[in-house]
């Protein structure tokens, strides 16, 4: 499931003590003998040292803006700081805002017993850190106490169509479409049918939601949109899938999900140079730096092998400090960039255990194929069989990958 907004729905954030981790790196770099001790003076003022993302700004003031201490803030206002953060961190896909979120939580992050919304936001914590089967641990609490909670049921749903559980999955999104905004509603309900095997219906219902409904927040329709138009990419309908993500795009033109997933589909229809054009600084996500590493590539682009370090160092430090969040784009930039298929096969079967996605299955499915390992694509091919999705590139590389099947 495309990862819903964060208005009072789902959000998640990064454990703090990782950021200490990182910033341990960046130290050890300057002390290796590797580094020239001298540091680099600019000859001219105006000369751009580095380019910041858009979202440290954002972070910096929304962290300067709170003067008062942890101790001293009331829960509603914690909770209201770390949903801000959560908004950027989802927003541009930056790590620090997930571990300021945890930090603006304060005595609140470890109190027992806690409050429904605190169980709610640990949930949100835990699912960012892929530790679902404890997040929805703290929803079942949750729900025990108030089982009208939309944000509850929207994140169960989530997590678990993420561990492929489809049917625990629509029937959160049975109890959320009552008290939820009808594109919420109709979002969650639309995504699970999809996955099940109604496509057909899931697109109409989704579509005619957002031509009709108004009044929707802005960040709860770009993931619709965004939604929207991987059912239709999954389907093989390019064209409005490809009209549904700049709709989604005209909304929050700097969603990172949005752009990193409008981007797959263009090469997937082999029109990299768009995805250069697309993503233009990619430097603020690993999400977007994969996919201009992989069209730089393409295009024989004369930047490729510098972005391909940068990345590939990005990766060396997250496995440093224990990240295992985005081992589905390690698999892909193993396998599409560096061309290693054993490691890329590795990467994909670790992270199929842990989430089963569409994207999921297909990375498995890929990397075994390029590996000539067809035993190691079965759990997909078990996934796909059933959950019933109408996916056709994927059914090409279950058949590919099947004794006796067509490549």
């Amino acid at each position: 499931m495309t990862t819903p907004p964060n208005g009072s729905i789902l959000f998640s954030s990064r454990h703090g003590v990782q950021l200490i981790a990182v910033a341990c790196a960046a130290a050890m770099s300057l002390i290796s003998p590797n580094v020239p001790g001298a540091p680099h003076v600019p000859a001219d003022d105006s000369a751009v040292v580095e380019q910041l993302p858009k979202s440290f700004l954002a972070l910096r003031q929304l962290k300067h803006g709170k003067a008062t201490s942890n101790a001293q803030v009331r829960l509603e206002d914690a909770l209201a700081n770390a949903r801000r953060y959560i908004e950027l961190g989802q927003t541009y896909s930056d790590p620090r805002a997930y571990g300021y979120a945890q930090s603006a939580l304060g005595k609140w992050w470890s109190a027992d017993p806690a409050p429904t919304q605190v169980l709610v936001m640990r949930a949100r914590i835990l699912q960012f850190r892929h530790e679902f089967s404890a997040a929805l641990a703290q929803l079942e609490a949750a729900l025990q106490a108030d089982q009208y909670d939309p944000d509850a049921w929207l994140l169960f749903a989530s997590i678990s169509q993420v561990q492929g559980n489809v049917r625990a999955a629509r029937g959160a999104c049975m109890k959320l479409i009552p008290m939820a905004d009808p594109v919420v509603g109709a979002t969650c309900a639309a995504s699970t049918a999809a996955l099940g095997g109604r496509s057909k219906d899931a697109e109409a219902l989704l579509a005619m939601t957002l031509n009709e409904a108004t009044g929707t927040a802005p960040a709860e329709r770009t993931w619709a949109w965004t939604t929207l138009a991987e059912m239709r990419a999954r389907s093989g309908n390019n064209a409005s899938a490809e009209a549904a993500f700049k709709k989604a795009l005209q909304i929050s033109a700097d969603d990172v999900y949005a752009r990193a997933a409008y981007a797959d589909l263009l090469l997937d229809l082999n029109r990299s140079r768009e995805v250069r054009a697309l993503l233009r600084d990619p430097t603020q996500a690993d999400a977007l730096l994969l996919r201009t590493t992989i069209a730089a590539q393409r295009n024989g682009d004369p930047d490729a092998k510098s972005l391909q370090d940068n990345l590939a160092e990005r990766f060396v430090e997250a496995r440093a400090r224990g990240d295992q969040t985005h081992l589905r784009e390690q698999a892909r930039f193993a396998l599409e960039v560096e061309h290693d298929t054993k490691r890329a096969l590795d990467l994909a079967q670790r992270n199929f255990e842990v989430q089963r996605e569409p994207a999921d299955a297909r990375t498995l499915l890929e990397a075994a194929r390029a590996a000539g390992d067809i035993r190691a694509a079965q759990p997909a091919i078990d996934w796909l069989r059933h959950t019933g999705i109408v996916a056709p590139r994927l059914q090409q590389l279950a058949r590919a990958a099947t004794p006796g099947g067509a490549g």
